[in-house]
């Protein structure tokens, strides 16, 4: 007579929101396109990757692909690139990009804002694995080991524990 483990599961607090600054994100973008040198000092500290918002991300990466072009990162010469990004669209289309560097902020702190964002996507990336690594714990069925479960997520946690290495 085959035997099943029954468990009790609890659901895992998905409501909570996952930690972001979509404001530090947008300071950091508006220093960037006010002065490009900011580059050098933030290009090792964070990534696109690293952006909560995923506009942000693509603006980010197109700056930093006209950087290593050689060229004068502007609003202006980014909007022909983003005048059909819809989600772009949302937060006010091409004019949205003259609007991060309205106040100027990120100027102030770059290199902090670029350690922030990078920070809160490692705990978001360490919540990703922590959540995939929760539900797969809570397979109790005979088929499903422990040891497995740890080696499937091993991966996304030696991930989060090298990036979190990297930038100490």
């Amino acid at each position: 007579r085959q035997v099943t483990r029954v468990a009790t599961v609890h659901a895992i607090n998905s409501a909570r929101a996952v930690p972001a600054n979509v404001e530090a994100e947008a300071a950091l973008l508006g220093a960037l396109l006010i002065d490009n040198r900011i580059f050098e000092q933030i290009s090792t500290i964070v990534s696109n990757m690293d952006f909560h918002e995923p506009v942000h991300a693509r603006i980010y990466a197109a700056i930093v692909r006209h950087l290593e072009a050689g060229r004068t990162v502007t609003p202006i010469l980014l909007k022909p690139e983003f005048e059909d990004d819809e989600a772009l669209k949302e937060l006010g289309g091409p004019a949205y990009l003259a609007q991060l560097t309205a106040d100027g902020q990120g100027l102030l702190a770059p290199v902090e804002l670029a350690e922030q964002i990078r920070d809160l996507a490692l705990q978001r990336a360490l919540i990703e694995a922590g959540r995939g690594l929760a539900e797969a714990a809570f397979d109790t069925s005979e088929e499903t080991r422990p040891a497995d479960i740890l080696a499937r997520h091993k991966d996304a946690l030696e991930a989060a524990t090298a990036r979190s290495q990297a930038s100490l």
